[in-house]
């Protein structure tokens, strides 16, 4: 980490679906922009088809110094995803529910001169960003389906109950009730079945287990001061993963338990947390599993392969946590 001058050349990537009037925000930050000595921003907005990759590329083609993230993790994920291996700073401007990489950040939420002051007199950090590749299994033909694209994530990627509770998730709502939605999201789908999984860490031996979830993070913290994953950590070269399994509502409720208060007295144990560190792993089952990554969801999958790129970006953060 280090103290870096301000940008010469910005582009702000920005998700027009999270605002009324985009025009409002962007004139908003434009001023915000000349009030902190930055540069006047080139602003390139997100479309159905794509989701920021092609605008974050123009943005580097055109010589952009710093590429800025306006919108949620959807958004951040994919700027991310196309600066990786670059030499192009990156920034965050918090728009949304989760903002978990904002947030494990310590970048400014629901504050927008908090987050411009950032990237205008932040400091460096390079971080790791995390690959997903999903293999959809065999077609009605019996044919080897392609695996997909890698997906970039900067948080958390999963399957089982963690991407069914993001697919579950309104939209509406999630601008209503905020990080609420996903608890009752997640209440529906308490009493689900478990998956019969495999993981292969660093290319070892297989290990089997039964488990509703299996995440795998890059960073770990949740908001209201939940560490989900103590050993994610975006500057450590590894991925943290978490195998979770419980029976019905009290198992469910021993986990959240456990989360929150980890020094809290041991009981019977109706449910089970299994956690490794890896810089590869694939997770596989017979069945297909719901994917997602940093909340957008991508389908089902017969099995999925993440991998870590270290030090993969360069990003602005509050100087204070330099």
């Amino acid at each position: 980490m280090n103290h870096v001058s301000k940008p010469t050349s910005i582009a702000v990537v920005v998700n027009p679906s999270k605002f009324d009037d985009p025009s409002e925000f962007t004139e908003e930050v434009a001023e915000l922009f000349a009030e902190h000595g930055l540069p006047k921003p080139v602003f390139i907005e997100t479309t159905v088809e794509d989701a920021g990759t092609g605008q974050a590329e123009r943005a580097l083609a055109d010589g952009a110094d710093m590429v800025v993230a306006a919108g949620g993790d959807g958004t951040v994920r994919m700027v991310a995803g196309a600066l990786a291996g670059t030499s192009t700073e990156f920034g965050i401007i918090p728009v949304g529910t989760g903002n978990l990489m904002a947030r494990n950040l310590e970048i400014p939420v629901d504050d927008l001169d908090g987050a411009v002051a950032v990237l205008a007199d932040g400091a460096r950090e390079t971080i790791d960003l995390g690959w997903l590749s999903i293999d959809r299994g065999r077609t009605e033909e019996d044919e080897p389906a392609d695996t997909d694209e890698e997906h970039p994530f900067l948080v958390i990627s999963g399957v089982g109950f963690d991407a069914e509770v993001m697919a579950d998730t309104k939209s509406r709502l999630k601008k209503v009730v905020g990080v609420a939605a996903y608890v009752l999201a997640g209440a529906t789908r308490v009493l689900g079945k478990a998956m019969r999984v495999s993981l292969t860490l660093d290319g070892r031996r297989e290990m089997s287990m039964r488990a509703r979830t299996v995440m795998i993070g890059n960073v770990g913290r949740l908001p209201g001061g939940v560490t989900l994953m103590p050993g994610a950590d975006a500057t450590n070269g590894s991925l943290e993963i978490l195998a979770l399994n419980w029976r019905g509502p009290a198992g469910f409720a021993q986990i959240a338990t456990e989360l929150v208060l980890p020094d809290a007295p041991e009981l019977a144990q109706i449910s089970s947390s299994r956690t490794f560190q890896a810089r590869r792993v694939t997770v596989s089952s017979r069945k297909s599993m719901p994917v997602q990554v940093d909340g957008d969801t991508l389908g089902r999958a017969t099995a999925v392969s993440a991998r870590v790129q270290p030090r993969a970006l360069a990003v602005r953060i509050p100087r204070d946590q330099a």
